[in-house]
């Protein structure tokens, strides 16, 4: 397929991030090879796997934080890694990013943490970006917060903040690695629907890394599984079609490792395994 062709597809068919042939590596050390998938634009995307497969590390290739070993990564067509890097910052500045720890700077607020990425990528004057730092902050529940530390509010708030900073610069892809870890049950799942909330008021591609079930059932429109045995990707549709036609060993996976005939599922479409639930009600600010 033709670069012309590439982008043509990816403007029609809506494709906001294509993986072609795309090796993850770290000097020789292969963690996963020949990738190939594409994301939807407006969907939430999980990258699921068991633990050292490779998760983090193709969602840093994805978000142009490490060099892939072979193949290619195309934003809307075009190949980001073989373009210019002042080509690559202006794609990045499309992107937002919320680590798993949340990475708040603990010496600034809340407010002068958000405001970071206007203060790199923008040339708005203080009071403007302390606007749009309110009002981000306010879109993920924090009203009123502008002027905590990270010190004084809880896990779930920090999460909230550092999502309201990958949100900034009113991204068209977000990342999020981990969102749900170090939360506890309920927290994680208010972050679940917060995550689909803001998906269907922005517009925005959701990119997830996670092996919490929970919130794969709750949140996903597709997946890929990354095999840490054979180092690639052996499966790649929505989580509940995984589950009844996907490979055994992902559907093992998506069962915390029992197999069918353990299970006794609680939804009524009877497609998921003990415990996970396809939806859940939306609690109170975490």
């Amino acid at each position: 397929m033709s670069a012309a062709e590439r982008q043509t597809e990816a403007r029609e068919g809506g494709v906001a991030i294509r993986a072609e042939g795309l090796t993850v590596s770290y000097g020789p050390k292969i963690i996963q090879r020949d990738l190939n998938f594409s994301v939807r634009r407006g969907d939430v995307f999980v990258i699921m796997g068991g633990s050292g497969c490779g998760k983090s590390s193709l969602m840093r290739v994805l978000m142009g934080l490490l060099p892939p070993g072979a193949g290619r990564v195309l934003y809307g067509g075009e190949d980001f890694w073989a373009a210019a890097s002042a080509r690559r910052a202006e794609i990045m500045r499309r992107v937002g990013v919320l680590f798993q720890s949340g990475a708040l700077w603990s010496s600034r607020t809340l407010a002068e943490n958000v405001t970071l990425p206007l203060e790199y990528y923008t040339a708005l004057p203080p009071r403007a970006r302390r606007s749009i730092a309110s009002l981000k902050l306010a879109q993920v529940g924090l009203a009123g917060f502008e002027d905590y530390y990270p010190s004084e509010i809880s896990g779930g708030m920090k999460k909230r903040a550092g999502l309201a900073r990958a949100l900034a610069l009113d991204p068209e892809i977000v990342f999020f690695d981990e969102p749900s870890a170090g939360l506890d049950p309920l927290s994680a799942a208010q972050l679940d629907e917060l995550i689909l909330e803001l998906r269907d008021s922005m517009g925005m591609t959701v990119i997830m890394v996670t092996h919490e079930l929970p919130s794969i059932f709750a949140v996903a429109d597709d997946a890929v599984f990354l095999d840490a045995k054979l180092r690639t990707l052996t499966a790649q549709g929505s989580p509940r079609e995984l589950l009844r036609r996907g490979p055994a060993e992902v559907a093992r996976f998506l069962r915390r490792g029992k197999g069918a005939e353990d299970e006794t599922t609680e939804d009524a479409g009877g497609d998921a395994p003990d415990g996970v639930r396809a939806k859940r009600a939306p609690g109170a600010a975490i």
